[in-house]
């Protein structure tokens, strides 16, 4: 990813990224700010325990993730994360899908007590013709 990490935002994204394919709870649960909100392609909106909660049922996949044309805008202590998620290796939506999946995102991070915390995401499903 793009950008000068000498505080920490590009490690935290791409750790939350690898923890989620995971399913790794204490990693996304140290990144997560408490009052996080998430909208999925599906267009539900999880606050942040109900989407640990389906994160949770994460472990034991093999989705891998990638990121491409990601743009990040820092405003102080906030950052507005825009990009794609390449999901492979299956699991990307339930744990018996084996597609592959592409996503447009934006992620709202914030700096509080020297650490970045994820505040906000949300998703987009990208046409397969648009896709990678």
């Amino acid at each position: 990813m793009p950008g000068n990490d000498d505080d920490g935002l590009d490690a935290a994204i791409r750790a939350f990224g690898a923890a989620w394919a995971s399913g790794d709870i204490p990693a996304l649960r140290a990144l997560l700010s408490p009052s996080y909100t998430h909208k999925d392609i599906f267009g539900a909106h999880l606050p942040c325990e109900d989407w640990l909660a389906y994160a949770a049922k994460r472990t034991g996949r093999d989705t891998r993730i990638a990121f491409r044309e990601v743009k990040t805008r820092r405003f102080g202590e906030l950052a507005v994360i825009t990009g794609f998620n390449d999901i492979t290796g299956g699991g990307a939506t339930s744990a018996g899908d084996t597609q592959d999946l592409s996503i447009v995102f934006t992620q709202v991070w914030r700096r509080e007590n020297g650490r970045w915390l994820r505040e906000a995401f949300q998703a987009t499903q990208v046409a397969e013709e648009v896709a990678g």
